[in-house]
């Protein structure tokens, strides 16, 4: 029948007591009078759909913010809780409840008992406010928290960051008891003798790290985690201390350092001082290797790249076979796939040791030493290659001595193919008996007037053609 002009939503006024200001306003939080003022209003002004979600967004606060509020002011005597589905709330003033006798905080006799003990506890050695006290009274009264173990928490806090510590410090701690199920006096001294043997070992990793002082809360937490989730010892946390001389050392790097060690290492291997030493050690070495491995193929650095094609081809191969293998690529003007072909040639070849490898290698070495000048002799260029390598072996193996092999070469060099080439001069040796380099260089054929001189045609029981030659070599 009666409606309110919503202008006077807008343009009205509400009435606010001035003992409201002067007794309850400074004690309160700043949410804390939100909630009284903007629930004071809903009172008088009533809105149907409006609940607590619709108070706290109306607000920008949790609900759960909302509700601790209410909770502060039921406490204070200015806010009854009529209903609790659906919550319904009761607002009085400041002059009312006064006029009423139910005043202040003076009416919850266990909470005026609770401020005195805390009042007790800090002495005159800090002033405590209303709000720090009502605070307190919450983990009590949300957390289920007993009195005895916040006080045994605020002495705890007093002990290890002395009397000016923060409230919001205190609340974490209590958060984190509640969590822990710390509900008795027994529960709290063994929580609060691992929370002061955590807070020793934050502080011996600062002396480490060359800092004087207390941690501070984010550093607790920190270092909480290294010990109780990821199972870091003190001894392999001081150790990964070493660790932060290549830049500022802080527990933020620290963490950074002690997470990359867990990824990288297996299992539990390095959550000990012994285990993080040997890993650390270990990755030492790894790290050598691969910078070696990237030098050896000409790279100034150890790029990602070089380590991931690193780490593969030590996960087929031994890893000094695999260094081996890039130095000899390196020096033959190789590059990174012309290392993993040597390795595979190695393996098919049925070599797998070091001891193996350098065999092939010095062998390599001292057949390229000996073909050199019979190449330059023949005048192929390039790099000698296995094939050639393969051709010698057979030549020695035949019995062909290195001055005849020269003569065979300068006979070559106007072939097309010329080790192959020379390969059939020494085929046609062989078969007719030349066996000194006197009877090859008395085979040999005089040059004709104008024309090319064609091993092919020096020999009286055959004469073959270049064409011939060539022929044959294609078969090889």
């Amino acid at each position: 029948m009666f409606k309110l002009d919503e202008n006077m939503l807008r343009f009205g006024a509400m009435p606010l007591d001035h003992l409201f200001i002067q007794e309850y306003l400074p004690g309160a939080k700043g949410d804390y009078v939100k909630v009284y003022i903007y629930g004071l209003f809903l009172s008088q002004h009533p809105q149907p759909d409006m609940g607590l979600e619709e108070m706290a967004r109306e607000l920008g606060m949790d609900v759960s913010g909302v509700e601790a509020a209410l909770r502060y002011w039921e406490r204070r005597r200015l806010v009854s809780r009529l209903s609790d589905n659906p919550p319904e709330y009761l607002f009085r003033g400041a002059a009312q409840a006064a006029l009423s006798g139910d005043a202040g905080m003076e009416a919850d006799s266990a909470y005026v008992a609770f401020s005195e003990d805390v009042y007790a506890l800090f002495g005159d050695r800090r002033k405590v406010r209303p709000s720090d006290i009502s605070l307190c009274w919450e983990w009590v009264q949300d957390m289920g928290l007993s009195q005895e173990t916040v006080l045994m928490l605020l002495s705890h806090m007093i002990a290890t960051r002395g009397v000016q510590f923060t409230f919001k410090a205190a609340q974490a701690e209590a958060v984190r008891m509640s969590e822990e199920n710390v509900r008795t006096a027994e529960d709290a001294e063994t929580y609060f003798s691992h929370s002061r043997a955590l807070q020793e070992n934050a502080k011996a990793v600062l002396r480490q790290l060359g800092k004087r002082r207390a941690p501070s809360q984010n550093e607790l937490d920190l270092y909480r985690k290294w010990a109780e989730e990821w199972g870091y010892t003190q001894e392999a946390v001081i150790e990964a201390c070493g660790e932060t001389t290549k830049g500022e050392p802080t527990f933020a790097y620290l963490d950074g350092i002690l997470k990359g060690i867990r990824e990288r290492a297996e299992a539990d291997a390095a959550l000990t001082g012994s285990g993080l030493r040997r890993q650390l050690a270990t990755e030492k070495d790894e790290n050598k290797a691969v910078r070696s491995f990237a030098h050896s193929l000409g790279f100034r650095t150890a790029t990602s790249m070089i380590r991931k094609v690193y780490a593969r081809l030590c996960g087929k191969y031994d890893p000094r076979i695999v260094q081996l293998a890039a130095d000899e690529t390196y020096r033959a003007g190789g590059d990174l796939e012309k290392t993993e072909l040597t390795l595979e040639r190695l393996r098919s070849q049925g070599i797998t040791t070091p001891e193996a490898a350098q065999a092939y290698f010095d062998e390599a070495h001292r057949l390229n030493a000996a073909l050199s000048p019979i190449l330059e002799a023949c005048g192929q260029r390039g790099m000698i290659t296995v094939g050639d390598r393969a051709l010698y072996r057979k030549w020695k193996e035949a019995g062909f001595s290195d001055e005849m092999l020269l003569i065979a070469a300068r006979q070559a060099r106007s072939a097309a193919k010329k080790m192959p080439y020379i390969d059939n001069i020494l085929s046609v040796w062989k078969k007719e008996g030349i066996a000194t380099p006197e009877q090859a260089a008395a085979r040999k054929a005089p040059a004709d007037e104008g024309g090319k001189r064609v091993s092919g045609q020096q020999y009286d029981q055959r004469r073959y053609t270049e064409t011939e030659l060539e022929k044959r070599t294609d078969e090889l």
